[in-house]
């Protein structure tokens, strides 16, 4: 089976920030279009319109099956490239449990911690502890696409290491 990558731009109406977000489809796409709030996809002889109340990604005609969710950050300096930082915890908000895993050796993009999950908002309780040294960190978070989900906000607890003078 065939699959097509999308690209969108989307700027926030807040703060008016822009980001790109890539989406495989399991579709080979031959046209696209939209109309009104509803993207349409074209594949062979087959319609297909985006439903933001479908919990899951059409695979093939009738068969539905979860649409995974993965969200990374690139590397981050958090202050001074190249200094060593210490993240201690991380807070959470938005909809549905989330797979949250953390790159800690920029030479090496592979080097990412174990996936931890964690409950979809975590700011009630207390901050979720993640000690890890490191000079830049990348953030990723996987959804498993068995149920609706949504990311709202993400905070990292961390000290910069570098010495005083």
């Amino acid at each position: 089976m065939k699959s097509s990558t999308i690209l969108v731009y989307s700027i926030s109406a807040t703060g008016q920030v822009g980001a790109w977000s890539r989406y495989t489809i399991a579709l080979n796409i031959d046209e696209w279009c939209i109309a009104g709030d509803d993207l349409y996809l074209r594949s062979g002889d087959y319609i297909h319109v985006f439903d933001e109340d479908e919990v899951g990604d059409e695979t093939s005609p009738g068969i539905v099956g979860p649409f995974k969710g993965e969200i990374q950050w690139s590397w981050l300096d958090f202050g001074q490239p190249g200094v060593t930082k210490n993240l201690y915890g991380f807070d959470i908000v938005g909809i549905s449990d989330v797979a949250v895993s953390f790159g800690y050796d920029q030479s090496n993009g592979g080097y990412f911690t174990t996936p931890y999950t964690v409950p979809a908002d975590t700011v009630p309780g207390m901050v979720i502890p993640m000690p890890l040294s490191a000079p830049s960190f990348s953030v990723r978070l996987t959804y498993d696409g068995t149920e609706k989900w949504q990311w709202n906000a993400f905070s990292l607890y961390l000290q910069d290491l570098r010495g005083m003078s």
